[in-house]
């Protein structure tokens, strides 16, 4: 679950808070106080300077998806 965070951070640069009600989304049934303490170990790793975790390629790495993706995640400009 941190991970996702640490992507929604710093790959989709989503405010915390909405990185909290995202992983709601990732992971159903999740205590509101777990979420929000990845999201806070995620934005420290973020903004601490800590390696990238190793990923694999999304499908926002793909023109084609990634307004489908964006729309669905509920992220705007």
């Amino acid at each position: 679950m941190v991970e996702k965070a640490v992507f929604l951070l710093r790959e989709a640069h989503v405010a915390r808070g909405r990185a909290v009600q995202a992983l709601a989304e990732y992971f159903p049934g999740t205590a509101f106080d777990d979420r929000l303490r990845c999201v806070h170990e995620a934005w420290d790793r973020v903004h601490q300077g800590a390696p990238a975790l190793h990923s694999v390629p999304s499908e926002l790495s793909e023109a084609g998806t990634f307004a489908a993706a964006h729309e669905r995640h509920g992220l705007s400009d």
